[in-house]
C-alpha cells in the first residue's frame, strides 16, 4: 500500500536545496518512523536503513534495477512519447553510461573502465595530484580571499580526471557548466524542462568534445584513458562509438564532481572540528580510517536511484514495477542499529559497512582515486595552515538529493599560525 501521512514528501529536487543540512535530519527521522516509505510529492519510495540499502545494493531484491533509471529519474514529468524527440541525445546516451547498465552490458563496461583506475594506476598519479595540491595551496597563500569550490576543491579532482582522460586544459573552463547542468537532472527526481535543456546542451558539447578527442587517439595513439577506451575491448568485443560518448559523459562529470564536492563539505566539517585537524597532524599514518570517516560523515553520496522491474512486497508494502526507489546512503550511513554516534566523528570507526561507495557489482570504480586525492589534499592543507574558521552560518546546498550534495565556498587562506577564513555563498 502506498498510504501515509505526508510528513516526510518533499520535493527530491528543490528540498534538499531549502533544507540544507535539515534534509540528513529529516532521513533520520524518516529511517525511525517507516523505513520503506512512500514519497507522494516525489513519487517515489525512499528506503532510510542500514541493512535495506545494503540488501538492495547486494541485489537481495533482484527487482531493483539500475537499467533506465536516469531518464525515468531526469524527465518523470516529461511524456515519455515526447522524451526521444525533446531531448535526443539525454534519451540516447543516459541509458548507456555504466552507472545506468545492468548485467552483461555492465559487467563489460566495468572490465574496462576497471583497467584504468587500478590500484596501480592510481599510485602512478599520485605525484602528480601533490604536486597539483602544492600549486593550489600556493594559489590560496598568494592570495587573501579565493572561492574554494572553484579554486581549490574544483580544479584538483577535475585537473586529474582531465590529466587521465588526456583532454586538453583549455577545455577545463567549460567542466562548472557541464557538470552542474547534467548533476542537477541527474541527482533528483523530476527535473524542469529548462533543467533538461540546459543538460542536453551541455551533453551535446561534450559528445563533440569526445567526438573530436576520439579521432585524434584512433589516427595518433597516446598513453591516456580515451586511447584506451577508444581502442578498448574485451573477449573480442570492442567498446561501440555509442557507448563511448556515454562513458566520456559519466567520467568527465562524475570523475570529479563528488570528490570536489567532498573536500568541500571535510573543509567545512574541520571548522566545527579542530580536534579532527590536530589528529589529521598527529597521525598522518591513518589517513585512509581519516577519508573514510570523513566521507561516510559528511555524506559524500546522499543516495541511488533503482527502478523496479516487476512487482514485489518490501516489508509489507507493495512495490509496483516501474516505481522509482531512491536508495538513502546517506541516512543507512547514520544508522545507530551500525553505528556508535552516528552523528559524531570518530576516526577509530570500523567503516568497512559504509555505503559510501556502494557495496556489490554497482561499487564504484573510481573509489581508490577519490580516497587518494582527497587525502593528499588533507595531509597538504593541515601541515601548510593550522586551522580553519567558516565565517557564514550554514552552506547552500545545490538542489539535488543523489550521489551527493554540493556547494560553492568563499574561501581565505591566511598562511602561518593563523587560522583559514571561509566566507561563501552559492554562485
Amino acid at each position: 500500500m502506498r498510504t501515509n501521512e505526508g510528513v516526510f514528501d518533499i520535493n527530491l529536487s528543490a528540498g534538499p536545496a531549502e533544507m540544507g543540512n535539515e534534509f540528513l535530519t529529516l532521513l533520520d527521522e524518516l529511517r525511525e518512523y517507516d523505513p520503506v516509505y512512500w514519497n507522494k510529492t516525489a513519487n517515489c519510495w525512499m528506503i532510510t536503513r542500514h541493512q535495506d540499502v545494503a540488501d538492495a545494493f547486494n541485489y537481495k531484491y533482484p527487482a531493483l534495477s539500475c537499467k533506465g533509471r536516469l531518464v525515468s529519474s531526469v524527465m518523470s514529468k516529461i511524456p515519455p512519447d515526447e522524451r526521444s524527440k525533446k531531448f535526443p541525445v539525454l534519451s540516447k546516451y543516459l541509458p548507456l553510461v555504466i552507472v545506468d547498465t545492468e548485467a552483461p552490458e555492465h559487467t563489460g563496461l566495468r572490465k574496462l573502465l576497471m583497467k584504468a583506475v587500478t590500484k596501480k594506476a592510481v599510485e602512478q598519479i599520485r605525484p602528480i595530484v601533490r604536486e597539483k595540491v602544492r600549486e593550489l595551496l600556493r594559489k590560496a597563500v598568494d592570495s587573501p580571499e579565493i572561492e574554494f569550490q572553484e579554486q581549490i576543491s574544483r580544479p584538483l579532482p577535475g585537473f586529474v580526471i582531465f590529466k587521465m582522460l588526456g583532454i586538453p586544459e583549455e577545455q577545463f573552463a567549460n567542466m562548472r557548466e557541464w557538470s552542474n547542468a547534467i548533476m542537477e537532472v541527474t541527482s533528483s527526481i523530476g527535473s524542469t524542462e529548462k533543467q533538461i535543456t540546459r543538460a542536453e546542451k551541455c551533453a551535446s558539447e561534450m559528445n563533440e568534445l569526445g567526438r573530436i578527442e576520439r579521432e585524434k587517439r584512433l589516427l595518433e595513439p597516446k598513453d591516456d584513458l580515451i586511447t584506451a577506451l577508444a581502442q578498448a575491448s574485451d573477449e573480442g568485443e570492442k567498446i561501440t562509438e555509442d557507448e563511448f560518448f556515454a562513458q566520456m559523459l559519466i567520467l568527465i562529470v562524475a570523475g570529479h564532481e563528488s570528490t570536489s564536492s567532498t573536500i568541500t563539505m571535510i573543509v567545512e566539517a574541520l571548522s566545527r572540528h579542530p580536534e579532527a585537524w590536530q589528529y589529521i597532524e598527529e597521525c598522518p599514518d591513518k589517513i585512509t580510517d581519516i577519508v573514510n570517516e570523513f566521507m561516510r560523515y559528511v555524506c559524500m553520496n546522499a543516495g541511488q536511484l533503482r527502478v523496479a522491474s516487476y512487482d514485489f512486497e518490501w516489508h509489507g508494502k507493495q512495490i509496483k514495477a516501474g516505481d522509482m526507489v531512491m536508495l538513502c546512503v546517506a541516512a543507512a550511513n547514520r544508522d545507530p542499529r551500525v553505528y556508535d554516534n552516528p552523528l559524531g566523528l570518530d576516526f577509530s570507526r570500523d567503516n568497512t559497512n559504509s555505503m559510501v561507495f556502494a557495496p556489490g557489482v554497482h561499487h564504484c570504480v573510481g573509489h581508490m582515486l577519490a580516497k587518494m586525492e582527497v587525502g593528499e589534499f588533507l595531509l597538504a592543507m593541515v601541515k601548510r595552515f593550522k586551522g580553519v574558521d567558516v565565517q557564514d552560518d550554514k552552506l547552500n546546498f545545490m538542489p539535488m538529493a543523489f550521489f551527493g550534495v554540493y556547494m560553492n565556498l568563499m574561501s581565505g587562506f591566511i598562511p602561518g599560525n593563523k587560522k583559514l577564513s571561509f566566507p561563501y555563498s552559492i554562485c
